[in-house]
C-alpha cells in the first residue's frame, strides 16, 4: 500500500520544521559568528552606495520636480513646439532638471565645505589650544562659587585637578609614545575615506540612474505588486506607501530647511553680539535641531557649557536666546514648514524618539516619529474599516463614555456611562 502525505499532516509538521531550522541556524552563528560578520559586512559593505543613491535619489526629488515644472517644462515646450513633441520635450526637461538639481547639491556641498571647513578647524584649533586657560577660569570659576563652603569647593577642585592630569598623562603617556601607531592609524583612516568618497561617488552615479528612469522603477514596482498580491490588498499597499511618502519626505525636507533656518539665525546672531565660535556652535545648533525635542537640549548645553568657559554672561546670553530661538521655532517656523505632517501627540513624538534612540541611536531619533506616525496611520485605517464592518463610530471621542457594546443581527446597541447616572437621578428624583 502507497502511503500518501495529507494535508492534515503537512500543517502540524511546518511549525515544528520552522522550529528546528531555526534553533540549528542560531547554534551555527554563535558557533561561527565571527564568519557571519564578515559576511555581513561584505553584503552591507557591496549594498550600501545603492542604498545611499537612492536615498540621495528620494531627497533631491522635490528640488529636480520643481525645477521640472516652473522652469524647464515651459523651456522645453518653447524650443519643441510640435503637438507630437511631448517625448522630446520630457525628455529634455528630465535632462536638464537632473543636471541643474545636481549642479545645485554639488555648489552647497562643495561650497558650503570650503567655507565651513578651515573655520571649523582653526575653532577646534583654538579651543584646544586655549585648554589649559579653561581650566584655569573653571578653577576660578569655582572657587568664587563655593567660597562660602570650602569642602565642597575642595571636592570639585580635587575632581577637576585630577581629571586635567589625567587627561595630561593620555597625552604624555600614550599619545606622544605611539606616534608610530597613531600615523598607521591615519594611514587606514585615509584608505578608508579614499573608499567613502568612492562609495559617495558610486551613490550619486546610481542616484542619476534613479531620477532618469523613476517613473519606469514606480511602473515596475507597481506591476510587480499587481501580479503577486491580490487586488484589494495591492491598493491597500499602494495606498499605505503613498501615506508613507507623504510623510517622510514631508517630515524630512522639512525638517532639513527648518534646521537650516535656525543654524543661520543662530550664526547671525553670534556674529551681531560677536561671541567666540560663532559658526561651529551654529552647526552644532542647526544640525542637532534635526531631531525632535531632544535636539535643541543635546545642541545647546555643549554650546552653553563651552561660552560658560569663555565668558559667563555669553553662557548665559546665548542660553536665553536658543531657549527664545526654540520657542520660535517649535510655535512659528516648524509648524509654518512642516504643517501637521506627522499628527501624532506630543506625548507619542516622545515616546516615538526615546525608542527608537534607544534601538537604533540617532537615526532612530530623527526617523522615529515619522515611522510611528505611519504605523498609527495604517492601524486606525484598518481600525476604521473593522469598526465600519460592525456599524460602530469610527471617532475616538465616541468611545469615550462607551461602558458596553451588543450586536444581535443587524441592530448595534452602544451603553453609554451617562445613561445610568440619568437612570440614577431619576430614581433619586422619584424618591424625592
Amino acid at each position: 500500500m502507497k502511503w500518501k502525505i495529507e494535508k492534515k499532516h503537512i500543517i502540524p509538521a511546518v511549525p515544528v520544521l520552522v522550529i528546528i531550522l531555526l534553533s540549528l541556524l542560531f547554534n551555527n552563528l554563535l558557533q561561527e559568528g565571527t564568519k557571519y560578520k564578515n559576511i555581513g559586512d561584505t553584503v552591507k559593505n557591496t549594498f550600501s552606495p545603492i542604498f545611499w543613491g537612492f536615498i540621495l535619489a528620494y531627497l533631491l526629488n522635490p528640488i529636480m520636480k520643481k525645477l521640472e515644472k516652473f522652469v524647464f517644462m515651459p523651456l522645453a515646450k518653447r524650443i519643441y513646439r510640435k503637438k507630437d513633441a511631448q517625448a522630446k520635450q520630457k525628455k529634455l526637461s528630465r535632462v536638464l532638471g537632473v543636471i541643474f538639481t545636481f549642479a545645485v547639491f554639488l555648489l552647497l556641498v562643495i561650497g558650503g565645505l570650503c567655507v565651513v571647513i578651515p573655520q571649523l578647524y582653526e575653532s577646534v584649533k583654538k579651543i584646544i589650544g586655549d585648554i589649559p586657560e579653561y581650566y584655569v577660569e573653571v578653577e576660578k570659576w569655582v572657587k568664587e562659587f563655593l567660597e562660602d563652603n570650602n569642602e565642597v569647593s575642595t571636592y570639585v577642585l580635587g575632581i577637576l585637578d585630577s581629571s586635567y592630569e589625567r587627561l595630561s598623562g593620555y597625552i604624555n603617556d600614550v599619545v606622544i609614545p605611539n606616534a608610530d601607531e597613531i600615523v598607521k592609524g591615519i594611514t587606514s583612516g585615509i584608505i578608508t575615506g579614499v573608499k567613502s568618497v568612492l562609495n559617495i561617488l558610486l551613490a550619486m552615479i546610481i542616484s542619476v540612474y534613479v531620477l532618469f528612469e523613476k517613473e519606469n522603477l514606480i511602473a515596475s514596482s507597481k506591476k510587480v505588486i499587481y501580479s503577486y498580491i491580490e487586488t484589494k490588498r495591492a491598493n491597500t499597499a499602494l495606498t499605505a506607501v503613498r501615506h508613507v511618502n507623504n510623510v517622510f519626505g514631508g517630515f524630512i525636507n522639512g525638517k532639513i530647511v527648518d534646521s537650516f533656518i535656525i543654524g543661520v539665525m543662530c550664526y547671525i546672531f553670534m556674529l551681531i553680539t560677536g561671541f567666540e565660535y560663532a559658526l561651529l556652535i551654529s552647526i552644532i545648533v542647526g544640525v542637532t535641531n534635526i531631531i525632535p525635542y531632544f535636539g535643541p537640549f543635546i545642541g545647546a548645553i555643549p554650546s552653553v557649557f563651552l561660552l560658560l568657559v569663555i565668558d559667563p554672561k555669553q553662557g548665559l546670553v546665548f542660553a536665553v536666546f536658543v531657549f527664545i530661538l526654540q520657542q520660535l521655532d517649535g510655535n512659528i517656523i516648524g509648524p509654518l514648514i512642516l504643517g501637521e505632517s506627522l499628527k501624532l501627540s506630543s506625548m507619542w513624538i516622545l515616546i516615538a524618539i526615546l525608542i527608537g534612540g534607544g534601538l537604533f541611536g540617532v537615526p532612530g531619533m530623527i526617523l522615529g516619529a515619522p515611522t510611528l506616525a505611519c504605523i498609527c496611520a495604517v492601524l486606525e485605517n484598518d481600525t476604521g474599516k473593522r469598526l465600519d464592518k460592525k456599524s460602530l463610530p469610527t471617532s475616538s471621542k465616541d468611545f469615550l463614555t462607551v461602558e458596553s457594546v451588543e450586536i444581535s443581527d443587524d441592530n448595534v446597541k452602544i451603553k453609554h456611562f451617562e445613561e445610568k447616572e440619568d437612570k440614577k437621578k431619576n430614581i433619586n428624583n422619584i424618591k424625592k
